[in-house]
C-alpha cells in the first residue's frame, strides 16, 4: 500500500500567496475584544465526505473526508486549508424531526 499522503495543509492562498484567510482576521478581532480565545484554529467551511462504496452496505464505521475551507484575506478565493482521513460513525436514520425534517412539517409536495 503506498503511503498516505494525508493530512494535508496549505498555508497559504494558491493564487496570491497571501497567508491569513477572512475568518482568522474575524477571530483575531473577537480575541482582541476578549470574546473568543486567541490562536483557535478556525476555518469559513467545514466538509465531512464519507469515503465508502454506495454499492455495498453501510458499515457502522467508514473512513471520512474532512475538509477546512476558508477565504483568502488578500484576494478573496476559497481554497482548502486542511484536509485529513479519519474514521468515524455514519448515520443513516432519518433526519431529526423524522422524515419530513425538524418540526414534522413540510410543504404539499415535499416528503
Amino acid at each position: 500500500m503506498a503511503e498516505s499522503k494525508f493530512p494535508m495543509t496549505f498555508d497559504k492562498c494558491p493564487m496570491c500567496g497571501c497567508e491569513e484567510t477572512i475568518t482568522q482576521v474575524a477571530w483575531a478581532e473577537e480575541a482582541e475584544k476578549g470574546k473568543v480565545v486567541k490562536d483557535t484554529p478556525v476555518a469559513a467551511q467545514h466538509l465531512q465526505i464519507p469515503l465508502m462504496d454506495p454499492k455495498k452496505p453501510p458499515l457502522l464505521t467508514v473512513g471520512i473526508l474532512l475538509i477546512q475551507a476558508d477565504f483568502c484575506a488578500g484576494c478573496g478565493m476559497l481554497y482548502s486549508r486542511n484536509a485529513q482521513t479519519i474514521t468515524g460513525q455514519v448515520n443513516m436514520g432519518p433526519p431529526p424531526g423524522g422524515k419530513n425534517g425538524p418540526g414534522g412539517l413540510m410543504p404539499k409536495g415535499f416528503g
